[in-house]
């Protein structure tokens, strides 16, 4: 009793957050430059940790790619464009990216 308990308020906190979750994401769609640009920084941080653990899996050379264009972009002036590709690199791995 008391598992099933304690598995449904699990599963109910969960669920209340998932809104929560969506919503940083899609917190700003439209940054500015300078905005971008922090969150270029911000993503690369995020990328750099989530690496020792999804460097391998099958979705890892696709969303690596994705994320290396972004980064390019970031640095040769192209900080909104860059930032949305890399934020879709972090997505693909089934991560919830950083947002401003």
């Amino acid at each position: 009793m008391r598992t099933k308990l304690l598995t449904s308020v699990a599963l109910a906190t969960a669920l209340m957050a998932s809104p929560v979750l969506a919503n940083n994401y899609a917190a700003n769609p439209n940054p500015t430059p300078d905005q971008a640009k922090q969150l270029c920084s911000k993503l690369s941080d995020q990328f750099e940790f989530l690496t020792p653990f999804k460097k391998g899996v099958p979705y890892w050379s696709k969303a690596s790619a994705e994320f290396k264009d972004g980064q390019q972009a970031c640095e040769n002036g192209k900080p909104v464009v860059g930032a949305k590709d890399m934020q879709t690199a972090i997505s693909d791995m089934y991560v919830v990216p950083d947002s401003i």
